[in-house]
């Protein structure tokens, strides 16, 4: 059996590997047969799941560049502009359009495609759910977002917990100079503006100060911690998401 297509789109090269770690572990924790071919040939092979999923972009890439993606969809003639459904479309609805109609343009268009982007307190949920669920148009494929509010730090700044006394003595300062929990509320963070105490990329940076590395974090957070997580944030609904609609696919196969 050939393994699954599944296409990503994401904003940056770092991004990816935080999704595509956690899509993983969730199709080990939910289909046997993926869990078995993990524990077979974890620690023998680069990539234990290469013969499950396959992560790709567009014309034989790793991933997709959401800010290439509607230049490169005009480029090749297609046709991103109008409304949805008789309304009017978000701006990033155009954009999100433009990423899955390059992946459904596809020789051979995955089964499923996961889009990843801040959403930066914007509407750009909104404009997900428009080309997403767009009237009168059936994508070859199930549609995923990891959309995290404000921006994918926010997402292991929710996992992140405090493994010795200096780590909590760090996490109660944030606490007392922010007025509010990080790791509990991570979605009151922002990320437009680098000064700000409440920039989430700062808080990560001084919370990761010592110790393990946010990334080592998130790749062994439990995933009943992620499912916990504030909803506000959409780490929890992005889990749901990916055990409702892709999960499903890959153990189809």
């Amino acid at each position: 059996m050939s393994p699954v297509g599944i296409g990503i789109a994401a904003e940056s090269v770092g991004d990816t590997p935080i999704i595509q770690q956690l899509v993983d572990r969730l199709l080990i924790e939910g289909i046997a047969w993926v869990k078995d071919t993990f524990e077979a040939c974890q620690g023998s092979m680069p990539d234990p799941l290469s013969s499950c999923r396959s992560w790709r972009g567009v014309d034989g890439s790793g991933w997709l560049d959401i800010h290439k993606a509607s230049d490169l969809a005009r480029e090749r003639g297609l046709r991103i502009y109008g409304s949805f459904g008789g309304v009017p479309g978000e701006d990033s609805a155009r954009t999100y359009r433009a990423v899955l109609m390059l992946f459904a343009e596809e020789d051979e268009p995955p089964k499923a495609v996961v889009i990843a982007q801040d959403l930066d307190h914007t509407e750009r949920a909104r404009g997900f759910e428009q080309a997403a669920t767009e009237k009168g148009r059936m994508w070859p494929f199930v549609v995923v977002g990891a959309l995290a509010q404000p921006e994918i730090e926010a997402w292991l700044i929710a996992v992140w917990v405090p493994e010795d006394d200096s780590e909590r003595q760090r996490l109660a300062a944030l606490r007392s100079t922010l007025g509010f929990d990080p790791c509990a509320e991570p979605e009151r963070l922002s990320s437009t503006n680098k000064e700000s105490p409440k920039d989430a990329k700062e808080v990560l940076e001084k919370l990761t100060k010592t110790g393990r590395t946010a990334t080592a974090r998130w790749a062994d957070a439990p995933i009943e911690r992620l499912e916990s997580s504030s909803e506000a944030c959409r780490l929890a609904g992005f889990v749901r998401d990916v055990r409702k609609h892709l999960v499903p696919v890959v153990e189809r196969g």
